[in-house]
């Protein structure tokens, strides 16, 4: 399976929509992206990754790997990058409890950084 389908299954999965919900909004074909997956292409046209790439409001380099990130000014170090890949499988309601844990955390080192 090529990076650049695991990249538009990883942009499908956290909006929560399936490949083919993907292809119907974007107007690309499916037997596109299922020749991609199963390897009897190795890349899809320059139109359809545009469209992809336009649907998930994300840059052509980001879609094929060439970006780290998908606004092209963001870089996540290790810890960052391990929460990204293990809150996946979280549920929207422990996401917002892991952000109150982290911006407490925030709020208590700001206090003993200043000195109260």
């Amino acid at each position: 399976m090529s990076n650049l389908y695991n990249n538009i299954e990883d942009l499908c999965r956290s909006k929560k929509i399936t490949i083919t919900e993907m292809c119907r909004n974007a107007n690309v074909s499916r037997a596109s992206l299922t020749d991609l997956k199963m390897g009897r292409k190795q890349s899809l046209s320059t139109e359809t990754v545009s469209k992809i790439a336009a649907f998930f409001n994300v840059t052509v380099d980001y879609l094929l790997g060439n970006q780290t990130s998908e606004d092209g000014d963001l870089t996540f170090d290790s810890f960052t990058y391990a929460m990204h890949n293990a809150s996946k499988e979280l549920t929207e309601k422990d996401k917002e409890i892991l952000l109150g844990m982290a911006q407490q955390l925030r709020k208590a080192n700001i206090k003993t950084a200043g000195g109260d």
